[in-house]
């Protein structure tokens, strides 16, 4: 008896010992787990978010594989919103420059070619962008606007979002309703010769001009030049044109006529020069070629499929003349299109 008591004390004794060591091993055992699950658990969200962020990252691809159009057109919005704000902060910029130079005697020549192009081609983009980006905060409308805008960018957007496949095809267009009002100018010029004063030879001279221009060639600078007096007086100066000589003048520097018609046709006098200017102290060769392209559209000619050396050549004798050129003798930059342009094969081309 007295032994099996003792048994029973000692298991008693040995029992809290035993359940302690198997607590504590299950502890042990239980904080492992965890820590084992906690790490797999960071490694799943570790995971989880690379993923979710290459999804993020990748999602403008899929969108373009489901959706192409409509990706094709946030695609443009997007890119020629960023294109129009940084011109329109460079153009407030240019404008304060301008501001203040004239305040000190200075003026728009000692700015760069990029930055005269903004300052003169800002105000018509604007104004062209501002119903779209105005209509398109209204609730709802963008969903209509904006699809709109992208199938008629020509009417509805500014050159910001066109690509330049679509720059160059929308100045040809252009160019091409310029290009049909070369021949009644020439004809207006022709029926004038008989008002030029032959005192200084003067008449000779301009029937001369006319007629390398009606046999297919261009008159040389110099040639020109000889004459520019007639457009500083009778019978080319602004004032002293015939109402469809100026209509059409205005038409081949793409203006409407209803308006203003003299005035406008000095400020875009003005324009040109000005862009000459920097263009002659800059040098031609440090255009790039969609730049030489567009200055040449400017200029009355048609730079599609011409050399660069043929741009740039056109370019400089446009410039040889604009050189001589002041406000009072506007008209002659005006006409430079005929007498430089009017037989350049690629301009021939377009007239119907």
């Amino acid at each position: 008896m007295f032994s099996n008591n003792r048994r029973i004390l000692s298991c008693i004794r040995v029992a809290p010992c035993l359940f302690l060591r198997h607590a504590s091993n299950e502890g042990i055992v239980k904080k492992k787990v965890q820590e084992v699950g906690h790490k797999v658990s960071k490694e799943i969200k570790s995971y989880a978010l690379t993923k979710y962020v290459d999804y993020v990252k990748n999602y403008d691809k899929i969108l373009e594989v489901r959706f192409p159009r409509a990706m094709k057109v946030y695609r443009v919005f997007s890119v020629g919103i960023k294109d129009l704000y940084q011109d329109t902060k460079t153009f407030v910029k240019v404008k304060s420059l301008i501001r203040n130079a004239k305040k000190s005697g200075g003026g728009i020549h000692s700015l760069g070619i990029k930055e005269v192009d903004i300052f003169y081609r800002m105000p018509r983009e604007m104004l062209k962008v501002s119903p779209v980006l105005l209509i398109s905060a209204l609730p709802f409308a963008n969903y209509i606007i904006f699809p709109l805008a992208y199938m008629l960018p020509k009417q509805l957007l500014s050159t910001h979002f066109w690509s330049l496949q679509q720059r160059h095809d929308f100045a040809l267009q252009d160019h091409k309703k310029c290009v049909q009002h070369f021949r009644p100018i020439f004809r207006c010029m022709q029926a004038r010769i008989p008002s030029v004063s032959d005192d200084t030879n003067l008449q000779v001279k301009l029937s001369k001009i006319l007629s390398k221009l009606a046999s297919g060639v261009h008159p040389t600078v110099e040639e020109i030049l000889e004459v520019k007096i007639l457009f500083q007086l009778e019978p080319f100066h602004l004032n002293c044109l015939y109402p469809r000589h100026k209509n059409q003048l205005l038409k081949v520097h793409g203006m409407h006529t209803l308006w203003s018609r003299r005035r406008r046709l000095s400020q875009r006098a003005e324009e040109i020069l000005n862009k000459d200017k920097v263009l002659g102290r800059e040098g031609v060769t440090s255009l790039s070629l969609e730049e030489l392209r567009s200055a040449c559209f400017t200029r009355g000619l048609n730079p599609s499929n011409m050399r660069t050396d043929d741009m740039v050549k056109y370019l400089e004798q446009w410039i040889a003349v604009s050189v001589h050129v002041d406000p009072r003798t506007y008209s002659l930059v005006l006409h430079c299109p005929i007498l430089l342009a009017y037989n350049q094969p690629t301009n021939r081309v377009l007239i119907q």
